[in-house]
């Protein structure tokens, strides 16, 4: 029993880990579309990857807005 316990927290994480990660390609995109000045958008995306969770969190509150596309 000990050993399905541990396949199944190592699978949740590794379902947790490909959330995170899709979330920061997710976040990484629209901090490109934002249209920054490129320091900035470096700066962002630094912060995105180096502190994934409150990364985006704080780029979505704080940085720029993506562009609007008109068409």
């Amino acid at each position: 029993m000990k050993m399905l316990d541990t396949i199944v927290a190592l699978d949740a994480r590794w379902v947790l880990a490909a959330l995170l990660l899709a979330i920061d390609i997710w976040s990484i995109g629209l901090i490109i579309r934002a249209r920054a000045d490129r320091r900035e958008t470096l700066l962002w995306i630094g912060v995105v990857l180096l502190v994934p969770v409150f990364g985006c969190i704080f780029w979505y509150a704080l940085g720029p807005k993506p562009v609007q596309r008109s068409g």
